[in-house]
């Protein structure tokens, strides 16, 4: 037998696109792997929506919808408290 290759009944070790494929790796590994996979997912979710966040706060403000917005929050809550005030 040659001794550069492998006997029939070993798994061959996976290299390039086929390692994603190998069934052989263990639950440790899959589950780091996955852990991993989530975590940066969830990472750049989280930067993704701040850096989205901080555009449309920039884009509000630079508009003059906050007076409109105010104004129309106090005529709401000035309408609920009056409800609730005990007559004179």
């Amino acid at each position: 037998m040659d001794p550069n290759q492998q006997a029939p009944n070993e798994p061959q070790k996976a290299t390039g696109a086929n390692k994603y494929l190998q069934p052989y790796k263990s639950r440790w590994k899959i589950l780091i792997d996955n852990f991993l996979g989530g975590f940066a997912w969830g990472l750049g979710s989280f930067i993704g929506l701040a850096i989205l966040a901080v555009i449309a706060g920039f884009l509000i403000s630079k508009i003059d919808l906050i007076p409109i917005i105010g104004t129309w929050i106090a005529q709401i809550m000035n309408d609920a408290t009056s409800k609730f005030q005990p007559p004179i």
